[in-house]
């Protein structure tokens, strides 16, 4: 069975959270401000919640995380050494800027091994560090299927804003050329907002790369 992917875009920062699936699990990638649907399709499949991955810690990418927990409590949960500590500052996950109240999460993640695979059934994946928009930002790999999850650190024609706490666009635009566009061209891109892309697209047609 390949992977299969389904995409949900939420509306308060239109948002991308992605559910996963292979023969065996369920993964989820970012969940969003509105996770209802999420968690109905997850429990319609019949198949364990194996993984949440979060590629960052700002408030749009893990509003949905508690409640997501809460119905799925023995999901391993990933997220970079480098923003444990923003799940509970809403300074640093930039929900007291944009939304005037605080979002925070009681999750206790697990940090990543940058690299290292990791296997679900016939699935694997591998992580690449890409900061830049934020200090643990990180791209996820699925080298068979072809595909990448780029989060906010590189969309369809533009890259992520750097203006936010920890923000640079120097690694930024380093994080991408090294990590993102080292990739075959007919890998798939999968971002945090917005529609899919491929890598050979934005070496040919980004303005910012």
């Amino acid at each position: 069975m390949t992977l299969d992917i389904k995409k949900y875009t939420n509306s308060i920062a239109q948002e991308n959270s992605y559910l996963l699936s292979n023969a065996s699990f369920n993964f989820v990638i970012d969940p969003g401000s509105e996770p209802e649907q999420l968690i109905a399709d997850l429990k319609a499949s019949g198949k364990p919640l194996a993984s949440i991955f979060l590629s960052h810690a700002h408030f749009d990418h893990i509003m949905g995380l508690d409640e997501l927990l809460l119905a799925f409590p023995d999901a391993m949960l990933f997220l970079h050494a480098e923003e444990h500590s923003w799940l509970q500052d809403p300074k640093l996950n930039a929900s007291q800027l944009f939304l005037g109240q605080p979002v925070t999460s009681t999750a206790q993640p697990n940090a990543y091994i940058i690299r290292a695979p990791y296997l679900f059934g016939e699935t694997e994946l591998s992580v690449r560090y890409t900061p830049g928009h934020s200090i643990g930002g990180v791209s996820l790999i699925f080298e068979k299927e072809k595909i990448v999850f780029s989060g906010d650190a590189l969309f369809y024609h533009t890259i992520g804003r750097t203006d936010l706490p920890t923000g640079n666009q120097e690694q930024l635009l380093t994080s991408i050329h090294n990590e993102l566009l080292s990739l075959p061209d007919d890998y798939v891109i999968y971002p945090g907002h917005g529609p899919r892309t491929s890598v050979g697209e934005e070496k040919q047609n980004n303005p910012y790369l």
